[in-house]
């Protein structure tokens, strides 16, 4: 028998008011979530496919408050049983305070419950994030469901003592990146950082569900006397040609533009550049091409090569999905696996773009990637040096990318690396190895790592290599 869930509104804490509902469910839809690294993705029928498709129009619709024409992709039953006024108000009352819509992060079917074919999405709003889950009967829309999560600040943010200005950088002649800009409230002279993003297409707060990392070290740090320059990457800001992007158009050249952005501010004396992931493996990089940096903040930075690292990223997830049967996952294994080695014999096409999760590259990307000498240049550096690392982290882990920087830069007393025990890839506390899953909860950067970063910056500030 179907059951119909026609309007589901589920808040944070996880409450529920329902309109017009026939059939409830407290269960979260599906989640699916990084902006950050890799995953792979199953082979879908062409029914899949479309049901997607429906989704993405119907929450478009929704989004630009086009009602009457996301309606049109609803069966009459939910028109009656949820009259378009009722969802109006349940619309304004709970999307619309998330602000400007950002992008869907994922836009996936998750098979057949309870007779009618569900497809979840997750969409990044500038206040917040929102989980959504639509019914279909022969791709005519039954039910829907949302879930609202807000973000708040962590605890260890005093709001009262520093402020953000809104800046612009310039990334070409005709393009210029939004930024922002969170500066300590004092006369007193003060350091600065900027943060520079992992792989795949980020805005400034490099945010994942409900959680911003940047946003909230950038918070943490000005609490404690540090400026932060934050910053949406050139493939959100800016319509460009992907196939002809190399890696400094798409992150070097950018953070050393911010770099020099926050040297205009008076109070501002040293600066440092702080990179995630694969920004992390850039930033000796970044920091080679600007004189004036003053230290180097690498957090879980990618060692091993890109080829390498999606297979086993992969392995790991494939493993963690109790969907798939073995013969599923030696298949997507396998893809994987041809992709890489595509990746690493540069068997790319002049006019191919691959996407690794989240945004696509093109060859040049990965050429000038493996032309790139990570390990040499971090070695050559005549700064002061700090690696973090969480060891719950399974996309950048101890074995396959820290021994690699702890080999290299060995002996060097410029260097300091510290490890979290309990803590992710986005330094998040928690249990056992972590999974992508866990990104869904409402979980801040930890503040140790925020008082280690800010007590590195400041040292180094005060006495200067």
């Amino acid at each position: 028998m179907k059951r119909r869930q026609y309007l589901a509104v589920l808040g944070v804490a996880g409450g529920a008011a329902l309109a017009g509902c026939s059939g409830t469910s407290d269960d979260d839809p599906a989640t699916n979530g990084t902006t950050d690294d890799t995953e792979s993705t199953p082979q879908q029928n062409d029914t899949e496919s479309e049901l997607e498709a429906i989704t993405q129009d119907f929450l478009e619709a929704l989004i630009a408050e086009s009602f009457d024409e996301a309606y049109d992709y609803a069966s009459s039953e939910f028109a009656q049983s949820v009259p378009q006024d009722n969802l109006v108000q349940q619309w304004e009352a709970n999307i619309v305070p998330l602000g400007e819509f950002n992008q869907f992060t994922s836009i996936d079917y998750q098979g057949e419950e309870q007779g009618f074919d569900v497809v979840s999405a997750q969409a990044a709003f500038a206040d917040g994030r929102a989980e959504f889950s639509v019914q279909y009967d022969e791709q005519v829309i039954e039910g829907f469901v949302f879930n609202v999560d807000t973000w708040s600040p962590p605890a260890y943010v005093d709001e009262s003592v520093f402020t953000e200005q809104e800046v612009t950088l310039a990334a070409s002649s005709d393009c210029e990146l939004g930024a922002t800009v969170t500066i300590p409230d004092t006369n007193e002279p003060v350091p600065g950082v900027v943060l520079v993003h992992g792989s795949g297409d980020q805005g400034r707060d490099q945010q994942v569900g409900p959680n911003r990392t940047f946003k909230e070290i950038a918070w943490g740090l000005a609490t404690r006397g540090v400026a932060v320059l934050r910053y949406d990457q050139r493939p959100v800001a800016c319509d460009i040609d992907r196939t002809e992007a190399t890696v400094d158009d798409l992150v070097t050249d950018d953070a050393v533009t911010a770099l020099e952005r926050l040297r205009e501010y008076d109070r501002i004396e040293e600066t440092f550049v702080a990179g995630h992931s694969l920004g992390g493996r850039l930033t000796p990089r970044i920091a080679a091409q600007d004189d004036e940096r003053s230290g180097v903040i690498m957090l879980a930075p990618l060692a091993e090569p890109i080829s390498d690292a999606i297979v086993r990223q992969t392995g790991y997830q494939l493993e963690q999905n109790p969907n798939l049967t073995d013969e599923q996952r030696q298949a997507q294994l396998a893809q994987v696996e041809a992709l890489a080695e595509r990746i690493r014999t540069l068997d790319i096409g002049d006019d191919e773009l691959i996407n690794l999760g989240g945004g696509e590259r093109g060859k040049p990307f990965f050429r000038t990637l493996q032309e790139y000498d990570h390990l040499e240049t971090a070695a050559s550096l005549d700064i002061s040096r700090f690696i973090l690392q969480g060891e719950r982290d399974y996309l950048v882990t101890v074995e396959d990318d820290l021994a690699i920087w702890e080999e290299e830069l060995a002996g060097d007393p410029e260097v300091q690396i510290k490890r979290y025990v309990t803590l992710n890839h986005r330094f998040q506390p928690g249990e056992g190895m972590g999974s992508p899953s866990e990104w869904s909860e409402p979980n801040p950067v930890a503040k140790q790592v925020v008082v280690d970063l800010a007590t590195f910056i400041t040292d180094q500030s005060q006495n200067p290599s």
